[in-house]
């Protein structure tokens, strides 16, 4: 998955024509109809019983917007039998289709892996996922052995916090308390 980027997610079947439901992880939720081949990958799941999915590749066939989200019809799947195999299976694509950011914004996937320290060089651990919180973004930055202690910390992503973010040697460094 290192040339791909989960952009969405199969819900559950509509119909019996082959359409499901289908979130958009995207800002712009639609665009992701633009971008393809899809790619869709599925971890096995105990409590459903549903097997793990490596690899599929498809493409939306013609999509459509309904007042609870996005319907979509994939090629290959053409009834409500074929597509009933797919539920929640993630929707991956090339990163190439992403648009360029612009040098003080980041993808959320970028940032994950990344050491976090503070301006007094102590390590606070690595960014383990970046939430929304309607505000702003928050690093959920989770201590580990190299770090000061083992701590889960909330960083706000704001540009008062987070002083700068280098992407080549994976370190973000904060203006934050340990002690917070």
């Amino acid at each position: 998955m290192a040339d791909r980027m989960v952009v969405g997610r199969i819900r559950s079947p509509y119909g019996v024509q082959g359409w499901v439901w289908m979130d958009s992880f995207t800002d712009d939720p639609a665009s992701v109809f633009e971008w393809t081949p899809w790619v869709l990958t599925r971890p096995a799941d105990r409590v459903s019983g549903r097997p793990a999915i490596e690899r599929i590749e498809t493409a939306p066939e013609v999509w459509k917007l309904r007042d609870k989200g996005f319907v979509v019809r994939l090629v290959g799947f053409p009834d409500r039998t074929s597509i009933e195999s797919l539920v929640n299976c993630l929707v991956e694509v090339d990163k190439s289709h992403l648009p360029q950011l612009s040098s003080d914004e980041f993808y959320w996937r970028d940032l994950e892996g990344c050491r976090v320290e503070t301006l007094s060089n102590a390590m606070l651990g690595v960014v383990k996922t970046v939430m929304p919180t309607g505000a702003n973004d928050v690093l959920v930055v989770r201590g580990d052995a190299e770090s000061i202690d083992r701590n889960e910390r909330l960083i706000p992503f704001i540009s008062q916090t987070v002083i700068d973010v280098n992407l080549a040697e994976r370190l973000i460094r904060v203006d934050w308390d340990p002690e917070f």
